[in-house]
């Protein structure tokens, strides 16, 4: 056998090969499970982005025995279920012990590290804008969605963790599939939020005109204004439409968090315990440690502290 023989590589390209076999022994699979009444909701996990989100996921599906979208899954994405059913055969149910990401990016940390893939959700959904309203939502993509979802959560017996933060701006769909469906909503201190967004893009080479990341309903107009006013009225658009839309999920099914507290090792308690999964026993301990140190110019962060107070974050102006 050839000495860089990589087995795992091998299986994955004979199976992307075999992709239309795999969809017949797939949608067999489908239709057993998803007959069966769901037995875990789903967990979304919520916000603007540089919230500390990623690293929530990442220890999230790495303490707790849950499902999640890992990168070699995530290849999978028009197989889904057999994604996970192939992810668990050559990696069992083990924890990634994973916690680095490359601006919430984390293909390059290996097939096991969990990703957002949304390129799962583009199956239905337009990639030009985030938020999806009532009058984009069918009844074939709710079905087809649940029918999934439904289908990998009762085969494994576990609940599934999302982590994509589009899933913020599509409340009014995945309510709709999941009425009972959890989300975990996590915010930061909105100047250190901005500075997050602002460094990122800058070391991404994102152009001042081009708009970044997660988009709002009003995108098109926010792209219009200076880098530094987009930022902060991206952060107010994103999490005014959640707290907005927070209204379709049951109280107990929606838990805010934030970013300030990860590194409370209650907080972290009460999550897993929102979750609902058993620890995984392999798991190795990780800590938590939050960063909110000032990296801009005393002018950057005058003109920062400036926008957000002209907006109104208790309410949002919805009240």
């Amino acid at each position: 056998m050839n000495k860089y023989f990589d087995p795992k590589k091998y299986i994955i390209n004979l199976s992307l090969r075999l992709s239309t076999i795999i969809s017949i022994w797939e949608k067999w699979k489908i239709e057993k499970y998803s007959k069966l009444s769901l037995k875990h909701q789903p967990v979304f996990i919520i916000g603007a982005p540089r919230t500390g989100s990623t690293i929530l996921y990442q220890v999230l599906t790495n303490q707790l025995d849950v499902l999640y979208i890992d990168n070699l899954t995530c290849i999978f994405s028009k197989n889904f279920f057999y994604g996970f059913w192939l992810s668990n055969k050559l990696f069992g149910q083990n924890a990634h012990n994973n916690f680095k990401s490359y601006h919430g990016n984390t293909a390059q940390y290996g097939l096991r590290a969990p990703g957002e893939c949304g390129g799962y959700w583009y199956k239905w959904l337009p990639k030009d804008h985030h938020f999806i309203d009532y009058d984009e939502i069918t009844d074939e993509m709710v079905h087809e969605i649940r029918r999934e979802i439904t289908a990998v959560t009762n085969y494994f017996d576990k609940p599934i963790i999302f982590k994509n933060l589009n899933a913020g701006q599509r409340i009014r769909l995945l309510t709709r599939c999941f009425p009972n469906a959890k989300f975990i909503f996590i915010t930061r201190d909105k100047l250190m939020t901005a500075q997050s967004i602002l460094l990122s893009r800058r070391k991404l080479g994102i152009n001042e005109k081009e708009f970044w990341s997660i988009k709002p309903k009003n995108f098109e107009q926010l792209s219009k204004l200076s880098t530094t006013k987009q930022i902060v009225q991206q952060i107010y658009y994103l999490e005014k439409q959640i707290v907005e839309d927070q209204r379709l999920v049951k109280q107990n099914n929606f838990r805010k968090i934030n970013y300030e507290e990860l590194s409370s090792g209650s907080l972290m308690k009460n999550v897993k315990k929102f979750v609902g999964a058993v620890p995984r026993k392999d798991a190795v301990s990780f800590e938590i440690k939050t960063n909110n140190k000032i990296a801009l110019t005393k002018a950057e962060i005058a003109e920062f502290r400036r926008l957000i107070d002209e907006l109104d974050w208790k309410t949002y102006g919805l009240s």
